[in-house]
């Protein structure tokens, strides 16, 4: 089989549009594997770091304060929480637990929704509870969970991860 230059021309220039493919894809693929070693890198930090924050301060203390009171209130009348609530809890959590939201953000660029799940999980809120609380469905809170896990991790995982991790935080 003989090719014309024109054919032979085409199969070069494919083949070299290939090649230059294959690589764009395996260092877009390297990229995303050191973004999330990055992360997973900075999570072990974090827990670590909680670790050794929880022998200072009683992290009961978040359980006394007024806001939470407030927020069990709530959750008896069936309300949601305010603006000025939502910005006294977030307050009172990154005093008790340092920095709780600045570590999440470093993690993935959340939502007011994602920041306020995480915050009322942190503070060991039931699902139901942060549904009537957020003003959203049970069934987007689970969701919400499901997909701040995958987002931080680069994989699936249950709604239960993704409340193990911010309880480790």
């Amino acid at each position: 089989m003989i090719l014309t230059n024109r054919e032979l021309f085409l199969f070069v220039v494919c083949t070299v549009f290939y090649i230059t493919l294959f690589i764009l894809v395996l260092q877009s693929n390297r990229r995303k594997i050191q973004l999330l070693q990055s992360r997973l890198d900075n999570i072990h930090a974090m827990q670590k770091l909680a670790v050794m924050e929880r022998g200072r301060g009683d992290v009961n203390e978040i359980f006394s304060t007024d806001v939470y009171q407030r927020l069990r209130r709530c959750m008896q009348e069936g309300r949601s929480l305010t603006t000025t609530d939502w910005q006294e809890l977030s307050d009172a959590v990154n005093s008790v637990y340092a920095g709780f939201s600045e570590k999440l953000y470093s993690l993935y660029a959340m939502s007011e929704q994602d920041l306020h799940v995480s915050l009322l999980i942190k503070v060991r809120v039931q699902p139901k509870d942060i549904a009537t609380l957020t003003a959203h469905s049970k069934e987007s809170v689970a969701s919400t969970r499901r997909r701040l896990y995958q987002k931080v991790f680069g994989r699936k995982g249950s709604t239960h991860d993704w409340d193990d991790f911010v309880l480790s935080i």
